[in-house]
């Protein structure tokens, strides 16, 4: 069975990924062949397709990490998906495709009253977040929380979350438009960066410290951020979206008695031997509440993949951005 999908033969730039067609190969005996409504696109994916990713992933590569759809076809192991389950699934590569083979492990129903784009997109962002505010930095009602690059799907995420548990939100971006975003999100305090410098875009909190700092920018903001840290505060290192990875300064680490937490949440998390689904799952219980909204992206078909893919690797992206096949369409 062929299907067709994003790909390229070498890494280096976005320009080498093209439109194309494969063969699917056997579904093995744990696995579910899911018909892709739509897919999530990530920083990760960028960074893999240019060559800058923490593992790389092997060739032909095709991008993608998180997508919606139906079940097409199942292993023989898989008893609790049936055909035309509609699905929520970490693919682990290989999302930006009309199918997708993925492991029963990585794949759960999803809600009814949940939109595909925005079940798609809940995944990598909603899950990291959960995981990172959640189950590592175990935020409580009335913790003031720094979000760095809050604009982007993470960003946006980490607001929604904090905010479901009651903390107190200051979100740092780049735009007013981005920061009217960030507002419609639930963030309490905005701060428009100038000059690209975090310090002097801070200056008006000078007397206030945040208990956490959640950090998607790297570079000089990562350093500069602990001069606004709280007393054994937590800094979560979640990614690098301005290209530099932060040269830590360890004397503040013990000014300030803080705690560096790196995040790293996903099936390839080599170290974690544990990883399970169990943060969509909070995720979705949030959701059933009223809780959260999670976020709604931005469409792009499939075919016009590298218009968000360029987007968000200049930075000019507000939100997330997903890619939807034409069964999404015809549903």
């Amino acid at each position: 069975m062929k299907t067709n999908l994003v790909k390229q033969d070498k890494f280096g730039s976005l320009d080498y990924l093209e439109f194309s067609s494969i063969e699917l190969g056997k579904l093995s005996d744990d696995e579910i062949l899911i018909e892709v409504y739509c897919c999530g696109i990530s920083f990760a994916d960028i960074l893999a397709a240019e060559g800058k990713y923490q593992d790389t992933p092997n060739l032909p590569f095709t991008p993608g990490l998180e997508v919606s759809g139906v079940v097409h076809q199942v292993g023989r192991n898989v008893k609790d998906f049936k055909l035309g389950d509609e699905v929520v699934a970490l693919s682990k590569w290989g999302g930006f495709s009309e199918q997708v083979r993925v492991n029963k492990s990585f794949v759960i129903k999803k809600l009814k009253e949940m939109p595909f784009d925005i079940a798609a997109c809940m995944t990598i962002n909603y899950g990291t977040s959960y995981y990172a505010l959640i189950e590592r930095a175990r935020i409580k009602a009335n913790d003031k929380v720094l979000i760095l690059g809050a604009s982007g799907g993470i960003g946006l995420s980490g607001i929604e979350i904090a905010k479901a548990f009651d903390c107190h939100v200051t979100a740092v971006a780049s735009s007013q438009d981005k920061l009217s975003m960030c507002k419609d999100y639930g963030a309490d305090d905005l701060v428009l960066t100038r000059d690209d410098n975090l310090k002097e875009s801070l200056q008006e909190f000078k007397g206030k410290k945040f208990d956490i700092i959640y950090d998607t920018v790297g570079g000089s903001y990562t350093n500069d951020s602990l001069s606004f840290i709280e007393w054994e505060g937590k800094l979560l290192v979640m990614g690098f979206a301005s290209g530099d990875i932060s040269s830590i300064q360890t004397n503040k680490i013990l000014l300030k008695g803080c705690d560096i937490i790196g995040i790293f949440w996903g099936p390839f998390a080599r170290g974690n031997k544990n990883f399970n689904l169990n943060c969509l799952e909070g995720i979705s219980d949030l959701y059933n509440k009223g809780a959260i909204k999670l976020s709604k992206p931005s469409m792009f078909h499939m075919l016009d993949f590298l218009s968000p893919m360029t987007q968000i690797k200049e930075r000019k992206s507000i939100g997330k951005l997903c890619l939807y096949t034409d069964s999404f369409k015809r549903r």
